[in-house]
Order: structure tokens, then C-alpha cells, then sequence
């Protein structure tokens, strides 16, 4: 996959620009969530940091991707969920409170669990040593830090020093950074336009069990705790969205433009899924009016 100075700027860019939205609508009252409907939430962080990358190990096992495209896989695995999840949720009529609440959470623990988990998993993936990349989790932490973490913090002080201002923009500004992403990801995928397919057939077949299991798993698991059903939705499409902007970022910053490929497919192909899976719970098959209330 090629990359150039442009699309490397790019993403750690817009990545800040998504989170500072993220800030934007979000107050220290919303994490009232974690307290109320602790399991909720915590079967959704958990699917992000155990189920995902746990997933991503044995697709790339059962597959047989070699190491470079297998970190890849393990990378996306071990991201956050993103504001398209917040959406989707929206679409599909879930629990929109709880998607929130399940990204924000995530995504303020990522800084510390993406590194450890892709650093662990890198270690089982390359047993002999034999790699020359190193997975440095202080730089990575540092990385996640500055893009993630502090965004966030500047949106959140805004929101609480000028509320009216953070409401007013928080809609505008979350379009348009959906946008921005949809924009990068299509850049991406014309300036890879020539060898596009053989990029597919390299990953695309982990990215769709990968996801596919991310949905699956979302749902059962709340199923089994008997969590509700709308809940259950809502975590199964926070599970199998992934914040694959920084996966791409990462890989990016640290591994080089193999590593990024499954993030970059996985983009392109959690939105379609994603859409689906909205239309058909949120239209084919809704849940009771009384439900939603």
C-alpha cells in the first residue's frame, strides 16, 4: 500500500480533529453510565480490549497472514471504538447513550491497553525474534496521548467553559468530521486504485471474519449475561466498529504501509457492514416502540 507525505499527515491530523469533536459533546455527568449500568459498559470496553484483539490473533493463526499483516490485524483488534459507531448506533436505533459512553471510555483507556495488547500479541506473533520491528510502548503511549487524550481533554474544557458554543457546534462539527474520514479513506483507497484488488485479496478475507466476529460476539455474550436487547445490539455494533483512523495512524507512525493495510480495508468494510447491520435492526427488524422509550 502506498502512502506519502500527504496521507501521513493527514490522518494523525484528522484523528485530533475527530477527538476534539468527541470532547465537544461530552461532560464528566455522562460517565454517570459506568455507575448505573456498570456491566453494560463494561462488556462493551472488554469486547474492544479482550474479544477483538483475541479474535484478531486467531484469524491471523487460522490464516497463516505473515507477520507484517498480521500485526496489522492484531493493531485494528486492539483499537477503540470511533464516532461511526456513535452513528451507526443512531441508524440502527440502539442505545445511543451507551454507545457514547462505551467510546468515550474505550477510547480515554486506549492510550495505555493498545500498546500493551499490541506489544504482547506482536511478542506471540514474532516467538523467534526474528522480526527487526520493534513495538515501543512508550513512544506508542506517548503517540496515542497527543492525538487522543489531549483533544479530548481541550474539547471537554470547551464544552464546560462555553456549553452554548459546544452545543451549537458539536452536530456541524462531528458531519463534518465523518466527512473528513470518508474523504481520507477514499484518498487512500484512488491513490491505491491499481493494485487495490490485490490488496483485498492479501487481507480482505481476515477483515471480514474479524468483523464478523466482532458482531457476533457483541451480541451473544450480552445475550448470555441477559442483557436487554436493544443494549445487546448497541454493544455488538460498538464491539465490531473500530477507530481503524488510528490503526491506520500507528501503523503509520511506527510499522509502515503493510501494517496499515488491514486498518485500511477494515475502514472501508465496517461501514458497509456497519450500514446493514443499521438498516436491518433499525427498519427491517426494530424493536417494540415501548422498547425504545
Amino acid at each position: 500500500m502506498q502512502l506519502g507525505a500527504v496521507e501521513k499527515g493527514l490522518l494523525p491530523a484528522l484523528l485530533a480533529i475527530v477527538m476534539l469533536g468527541m470532547g465537544f459533546g461530552l461532560a464528566i455527568g455522562d460517565f454517570r453510565r459506568i455507575f448505573t449500568t456498570p456491566l453494560q459498559t463494561l462488556v462493551g470496553t472488554i469486547g474492544h480490549f479482550v474479544i477483538m484483539p483475541l479474535a484478531a490473533y486467531a484469524v491471523v493463526l487460522i490464516l497463516g497472514l505473515d507477520y507484517e499483516l498480521a500485526l496489522g490485524v492484531i493493531l485494528v483488534g486492539s483499537c477503540p471504538s470511533g464516532t461511526t459507531s456513535n452513528l451507526i448506533n443512531y441508524l440502527a436505533k440502539g442505545d445511543v447513550a451507551l454507545a457514547v459512553v462505551i467510546t468515550a471510555l474505550s477510547t480515554l483507556l486506549c492510550p495505555l491497553l493498545t500498546p500493551v495488547i499490541v506489544a504482547f500479541f506482536g511478542s506471540l506473533l514474532d516467538s523467534t525474534g526474528s522480526s527487526v520491528m520493534q513495538i515501543s510502548f512508550v513512544e506508542m503511549l506517548k503517540t496515542v496521548v497527543v492525538i487522543i487524550i489531549l483533544p479530548i481533554s481541550i474539547g471537554m474544557a470547551v464544552k464546560h467553559k462555553f456549553p452554548n458554543f459546544a452545543k451549537q457546534i458539536e452536530l456541524p462539527y462531528k458531519i463534518f468530521s465523518i466527512l473528513f474520514l470518508v474523504f481520507v479513506v477514499a484518498f487512500v483507497t484512488y491513490k491505491n486504485r491499481d493494485n487495490f484488488m490485490d490488496m483485498v485479496a492479501m487481507v480482505g478475507f481476515a477483515v471480514i471474519l474479524h468483523n464478523a466476529f466482532g458482531f457476533a460476539a457483541g451480541y451473544i455474550v450480552p445475550k448470555i449475561l441477559r442483557i436487554g436487547e436493544r443494549q445487546a445490539r448497541t454493544i455488538s455494533i460498538e464491539v465490531a466498529i473500530q477507530n481503524t483512523t488510528l490503526g491506520m495512524t500507528l501503523a503509520i507512525q511506527f510499522f509502515g504501509p503493510k501494517v496499515a493495510l488491514p486498518s485500511a480495508i477494515f475502514s472501508i468494510w465496517m461501514y458497509i457492514t456497519g450500514l446493514l447491520m443499521a438498516v436491518f435492526w433499525g427498519y427491517v427488524k426494530p424493536l417494540p416502540e415501548e422498547k425504545l422509550s
